[in-house]
């Protein structure tokens, strides 16, 4: 009994450190802090920002994304979907409003870090 209470209670932990992970992302996204996002960065990341596509470094995708949000204020971010897989990698996505105009975003984490990053035209 006792041991199915402490598998219980590291269980429910894990669940709620993953969700202050995403909530931190999110925050970091609607404020446009490029070297806050870039705090989740893995040692490569799959990064897409409008029609650019690579996967870069932790500093090189930071670089990126920094130039995006100086082109692109960030006005704020609706998420409209986040969810979690059986192998424990959980996907953001929602509307990025900028200065420019409206994108559509999508993260993917996986061990608590940001392995996928995209944002794209809304119409695309």
């Amino acid at each position: 009994m006792k041991l199915t209470l402490i598998i219980a209670f590291f269980s429910s932990l894990l669940f709620f450190v993953k969700l202050e992970v995403t909530d931190e992302i999110v925050a970091a996204v609607r404020q446009g802090k490029a070297a806050e996002v870039a705090k989740f960065f893995d040692q490569k990341v799959s990064i897409k920002l409008l029609e650019q596509e690579d996967v870069l470094s932790t500093a090189q995708a930071e670089a990126n994304l920094k130039y995006f949000f100086e082109k692109h204020p960030v006005k704020g971010f609706t998420g409209s979907h986040v969810s979690t897989t059986n192998n424990n990698a959980q996907y953001i996505t929602g509307t990025l409003e900028t200065s420019v105009g409206k994108f559509r975003l999508s993260i993917l984490i996986r061990r608590q870090l940001i392995t996928q990053f995209r944002i794209e035209a809304e119409n695309d």
